[in-house]
């Protein structure tokens, strides 16, 4: 039998019994308790049996190495390389901690201290070692209890020690130990990762600042620690400082271009740094990739609407036909496909792919409404008129449905119509409605050439301006018409 075959047949008695136990008599659960009983001791018997044979296979891997040549002698009184899995990066919304690791050599007590001292403590080491791989940290936690307590300069069990407290989730008594080993370990890697923990136990409790100047220390200790890199972006993001966010994850992505989470963030800090300065253009990095069908449902949707806002239509076409392919009843997905396809292409494939999305979700009128829209930039007038007006039927105070009238009316001239359309926004208690009422009139007042009037009505629409990005083109025309510079401050009162 395989392994794997075996551990099923485990898995399905323990589900079994857990099934069977709430309609079970009183002398069936204590037939029920004994056969729990005896998988506990399995269970057991399985840890303390894979630990043995994780201790003997690290000290043949080891001893091969040695004899091989593989460890230079200058090093003996380091141990090989392992891996160490953490789960900091979860405190600043990193990676998944179950699968993610870290190099980070194993050292061995300072500079001075024989190599034959260790060797008492070596079992004890393993044995905690394979408890946090197994990710049993209360019992990880008290073999590095002991273990420092014997052999305090032993840095990489120290470190391990670390980990185990944060996972058990004592912060405090974690933080101090990280802290020590920042200041007093004499192995760079082992600095760098305490002060990589520091900051995303700081990150965790949003004190981004001293956050961040942990992670540059990490950097510091040693530049190539991506995680840090990583995690100091994310910081800087999470502070609001967009151009430092997008410098950081620009290096990591230079090594570590499939990271899509690093590309998510990317994207994010393009976005920000769009909101806060509207001429600002952010090159994208080659080490973009194109998304692909790997990526989860949510990740393809948070792409999809970032690259939306960056205005990178193709890759957003991309993340929705993914999306279609995988959800193919979801009305959105087709909705996101359809708008975007027509943005690159036109309407003539973009409005098959609308119908399906509105037959989908018939009940939604932004699909509706943007179907019309695409007819009126068509041409289709009567047919823009139909979507807008079935729109009115259900509700005749739908906004979307009057402002599509209102498109009408300016495109077909009607402007008196289109005036008092738009008016009736204007005591809407939704304030985009407000400022949604001043931007038609605003376009309708350019048309009549009423310069001065189309800028006060565009400035009233300033709290909205990254809803309505043609505002400051707008401004800027009237400034040119009017001879002066555009007006960038607060919107007049009505």
């Amino acid at each position: 039998m395989k392994i794997e075959d075996w551990f099923q047949k485990l898995r399905t008695k323990a589900q079994s019994i857990e099934e069977r136990w709430k309609e079970a008599s009183e002398q069936e659960r204590l037939q029920l308790a004994d056969q729990l009983f005896y998988l506990r001791q399995v269970s057991d018997t399985v840890v303390d049996l894979w630990l043995q044979f994780e201790e003997k296979l690290s000290n043949a891997i080891r001893h091969i190495k040695q004899m091989e040549g593989q460890l230079p002698q200058a090093m003996q009184q380091e141990k090989a390389e392992s891996t160490l899995p953490t789960e900091e990066e979860a405190l600043v919304q990193h990676k998944e901690a179950d699968n993610e690791t870290v190099n980070e050599a194993e050292s061995e007590p300072k500079q001075g201290k024989l190599p034959q001292e260790l060797h008492a403590y070596e079992p004890l080491f393993r044995r905690g070692e394979g408890f946090y791989h197994l990710r049993m940290f209360q019992d990880a936690k008290k073999c590095f209890a002991q273990l420092v307590q014997e052999s305090p300069d032993w840095e990489s069990g120290r470190l391990y020690y670390a980990y185990s407290l944060l996972f058990c989730g004592e912060l405090e008594t974690a933080f101090r130990e990280f802290r020590l080993l920042a200041k007093s370990a004499s192995s760079p890697n082992v600095v760098a990762i305490s002060y990589n923990a520091i900051g995303c136990i700081l990150a965790e409790e949003k004190q981004w600042l001293e956050a961040a100047q942990a992670f540059k220390t990490s950097l510091e200790a040693k530049p190539e620690q991506q995680e840090a890199r990583y995690n100091l972006a994310l910081c800087y993001l999470m502070d609001g400082d967009a151009k430092e966010a997008l410098d950081e994850i620009e290096g990591y992505l230079q090594k570590h271009e499939h990271d899509w989470e690093a590309q998510l963030l990317w994207l994010r800090a393009a976005q920000l740094l769009i909101q806060m300065d509207e001429k600002a253009e952010p090159a994208q990095p080659s080490s973009l990739t194109l998304p692909n069908r790997k990526l989860d449902s949510e990740t393809l949707q948070e792409m999809a609407h970032l690259y939306e806002a960056g205005g990178n239509y193709h890759r957003a076409q991309i993340c929705y036909h993914f999306l279609t392919e995988r959800l193919p009843n979801e009305g959105w997905a087709w909705h996101g496909l359809a708008w975007n396809t027509w943005l690159i292409a036109g309407s003539k494939r973009a409005l098959t792919l609308m119908k399906k999305a509105i037959s989908l979700a018939p009940g939604e009128d932004d699909f509706v409404f943007s179907y019309g829209w695409m007819q009126l930039f068509d041409g289709n007038i009567p047919g823009a008129i139909a979507a807008f007006r079935h729109m009115l039927e259900k509700d005749s105070a739908n906004r979307l449905g009057q402002s599509g009238m209102i498109s009408v009316f300016e495109k077909v001239g009607e402007t008196r119509e289109a005036k008092r359309l738009a008016k009736q926004f204007l005591d809407d208690p939704d304030p985009y409605i407000r400022s949604l009422g001043y931007f038609h009139l605003g376009r309708l007042a350019m048309i009549e050439e009423n310069w001065r009037l189309a800028e006060q009505y565009f400035q009233r629409t300033l709290p909205h301006v990254d809803q309505f990005r043609e505002i400051p083109i707008y401004l800027q025309l009237c400034a040119s018409k009017l001879g002066g510079q555009a007006v960038q401050g607060e919107p007049v009162q009505r």
